[in-house]
């Protein structure tokens, strides 16, 4: 009985420590919290709001975002929100883990890598989702160690992107951090964005996961 007991008493510290880890995010260190985020676009560029929402699948790192220049715009961890400035006109966005790659050596046909293109018109806000596109296998509803990432246009005015908006956490870019961080690693940064480019233009060539699992995935 004792044994049982004790057993319990294990199985049960060992479920609330894992309850306590899945809700603690660390702080990104090229990005710094703040109380709020002003959406508004100035009338001579577009205003981009990222948005992350955590997700059953999320390991808790932060996903990396930049532009076709390799310019570094955020880090974006879970149930997070950060805003970048552009010039008007067409632009494409790309995003992945740095610390979670499948090995390229064994797997070279795999792109992890999330895009998104489009025109952006001076004056008006957008809101992208970034999200883990990963499918959850067979009947275990299991996650892959490995994320597999989506950018895509929401609608603000929707009720369950409004419901992620509002519990996301502010954070603004440290952009010279950022940007030296890129730089150091830029082989690396570029490699992601030509598998980014090559998603954009051959998406039927990029294996997706039959069900994504976190928001705004079922949306078409």
């Amino acid at each position: 009985m004792v044994l049982v007991m004790k057993s319990m008493a294990w199985f049960l510290g060992a479920i609330a420590g894992l309850g306590c880890a899945a809700c603690l995010t660390p702080q990104p260190a090229l990005m710094f919290p703040v109380a709020s985020l002003d959406t508004r676009a100035p009338p001579d560029a577009a205003r981009i709001v990222f948005v992350r929402e955590s997700s059953p699948c999320d390991g808790g790192a932060p996903f990396r975002i930049v532009d076709a220049g390799l310019k570094f715009l955020g880090d974006s961890p879970p149930a997070s929100k950060f805003t970048v400035l552009v010039p008007a006109g067409h632009h494409a966005f790309f995003a992945w883990q740095p610390s979670g790659d499948v090995p390229p050596d064994l797997y070279p046909w795999a792109n992890q890598v999330g895009a998104l293109e489009g025109d952006f018109a001076a004056g008006r806000t957008y809101y992208v989702a970034v999200s883990i596109a990963n499918g959850r296998f067979a009947l275990r509803k299991t996650c892959d160690n490995y994320q597999w990432l989506a950018l895509r246009r929401v609608d603000p005015a929707d009720a369950e992107v409004e419901r992620v908006i509002a519990s996301a956490r502010a954070w603004v870019p440290d952009v010279s951090a950022g940007q030296r961080a890129v730089d150091s690693d830029r082989t690396e940064t570029a490699r992601h964005v030509a598998l980014g480019e090559q998603a954009l233009r051959s998406p039927a060539e990029v294996s997706q996961p039959e069900q994504p699992v976190t928001w705004p995935s079922m949306r078409p």
